[in-house]
């Protein structure tokens, strides 16, 4: 638990439970985080590491070794492209919402 303090964003659910993990790897190594990972692998938490898109080789590289089978499944790769279109359409969504009072 204590390298869970370590993670970078964690989500929470609204009973205040870890929801969602996101680990930024600019520079440093994509495997410190998934060992994280597979030390919380027994909670229900969506894993996440968000880097540039020229890391997503590595990223699969490095999940793909024997020690992160059981964590496989539950981490996702996000770049940073694909971050900042999700975020500029939520923003949109929320001036939307507010324009027409929904």
């Amino acid at each position: 638990m204590d390298r869970a303090r370590t993670i970078d964003v964690i989500w929470f659910n609204e009973r205040g439970y870890p929801h969602a993990c996101f680990e930024v790897e600019h520079k440093t190594d994509i495997q410190n985080s998934l060992i994280k990972y597979v030390e919380l692998q027994d909670f229900r938490i969506n894993f996440n590491i968000v880097a540039s898109a020229a890391r997503r080789k590595e990223f699969e590289s490095k999940l793909d070794y024997s020690a992160f089978s059981q964590i496989r499944d539950g981490v996702h790769f996000i770049d940073y492209d694909n971050l900042s279109n999700l975020h500029a359409k939520v923003a949109e969504t929320a001036v939307l919402t507010s324009v027409i009072g929904i």
